[in-house]
């Protein structure tokens, strides 16, 4: 069929550090939340921050190997958090703007166009939809998908808005 593949642990999930205990994981999420989702660390694990690092790496791969392996499409398979930064890095999303993205859902497609000119546009994303099997409910199978224009946003009540002052006096 001529389809190739290539594995690449830098689009790798974040690690999330060693947690023994569900609640401390939690307890670490929320914190997050408070602290700024980009940048907080999880004891033992990775901030987006350094996942932006190591995906950056591997775009920069990517970008090389449009020139020496010539694909009409290709298919990138990885965590939300991994889609996030690459979306960002691609098309220069600011970190507040990054955090008011949400993960995609499971089997959930992020999918980008080529727009004519060498750039890629956000086309959309297609949500995978889900039919329980009337005689055995614990059987799912996939209806279909359902297409949206618009990325996935983290609910408001995660949304920290943040004022900056800035002034040509300088603190003393």
């Amino acid at each position: 069929m001529g389809v190739t593949w290539h594995e690449d642990p830098r689009i790798r999930e974040q690690d999330w550090g060693n947690y023994q205990k569900p609640e401390d994981i939690e307890v670490a999420k929320k914190e997050r939340y408070k602290f700024g989702i980009f940048y907080y660390r999880f004891p033992n694990g990775e901030s987006a921050s350094d996942v932006y690092d190591r995906v950056s790496t591997f775009l920069d791969s990517l970008w090389r190997s449009f020139d020496t392996k010539r694909c009409q499409n290709y298919v990138l398979v990885t965590h939300g958090i991994s889609i996030r930064v690459i979306l960002s890095r691609y098309f220069r999303y600011s970190i507040d703007q990054f955090n008011l993205l949400a993960n995609p859902k499971n089997c959930e497609m992020v999918i980008l166009g080529h727009d004519g000119s060498g750039k890629l546009q956000l086309e959309g994303r297609c949500e995978v939809m889900l039919k329980e099997d009337e005689e055995d409910e614990t059987h799912v199978s996939v209806a279909g998908y359902k297409f949206h224009q618009r990325l996935r946003i983290v609910p408001n009540h995660h949304v920290k808005t943040r004022s900056i002052r800035l002034s040509s006096k300088s603190l003393e």
